[in-house]
């Protein structure tokens, strides 16, 4: 069974000009607010020297979100694009994750996976 509890984590690759970002359970806006920071404070080094960046979403165990979190999401992503983010590899465990995420991404270079081994593959392609 999933869990609802809200978590993420935001770990950068320098090395591979990567940013890699876990995600679960079901988000408020205070949790959205606070992974914006981290994915903005973790991706800081790459923006700031204007190096384009790779990103790797791992979205199992996150569940369809409310329509102001999926908007917020949105923001999140076309900002993301916007500070040099050229290509997202995503991977979900859920059907209904897996159409909210594609629908709030229209326009972006993205993928999404069933297995983290062929999201990196296309990811580093």
């Amino acid at each position: 069974m999933e869990t609802l509890t809200p978590s993420f984590s935001v770990v950068p690759d320098m090395v591979r000009n990567e940013v890699f970002f876990k995600v679960s359970g079901l988000w408020d806006a205070d949790v959205l607010a606070d992974f914006s920071r981290e994915l903005l404070l973790q991706a800081k080094p790459f923006y700031s020297a204007g190096i384009k960046m790779r990103v790797l979403g791992d979205l199992t165990g996150f569940v369809t979100q409310k329509r102001e979190i999926a908007d917020g999401i949105r923001l999140v992503v076309h900002e993301s694009a916007r500070l040099g983010v050229i290509r997202t590899a995503i991977v979900a465990d859920s059907a209904l994750v897996t159409m909210q995420y594609k629908r709030i991404n229209s326009g972006i270079n993205l993928e999404i996976f069933g297995n983290r081994a062929e999201a990196i593959a296309w990811l580093r392609s």
